[in-house]
């Protein structure tokens, strides 16, 4: 979860910096970009861990799905008018 302090503004100014740094790393084959994402998702997600591991497992689902929502809204926000 967000810290209650979190700024999301300050939060994707972050972002667009570390991906200026990491898009040149990156300039590679869609496969292996995906492969890339895939595993750095997986180490931040199974790096939430709890004190029972039923708990855990619950949040880490509900990270999941987070992140497949702001990955949604990314998505359209790239796109744009793109497609139609």
């Amino acid at each position: 979860m967000s810290s209650p302090k979190a700024d999301p503004a300050r939060f994707g100014e972050a972002a667009d910096a570390i991906l200026d740094r990491i898009k040149p790393i990156l300039a590679c084959s869609v496969e292996l970009q995906g492969a890339v994402i895939a595993d750095l998702a997986a180490i931040w997600i199974a790096g939430h861990r709890a004190e029972d591991r039923a708990e855990g497992d619950l949040f880490r689902e509900e990270l999941i799905e987070l992140l497949a929502e702001h990955v949604r809204a990314l998505v359209l926000m790239y796109l744009g008018d793109a497609d139609g």
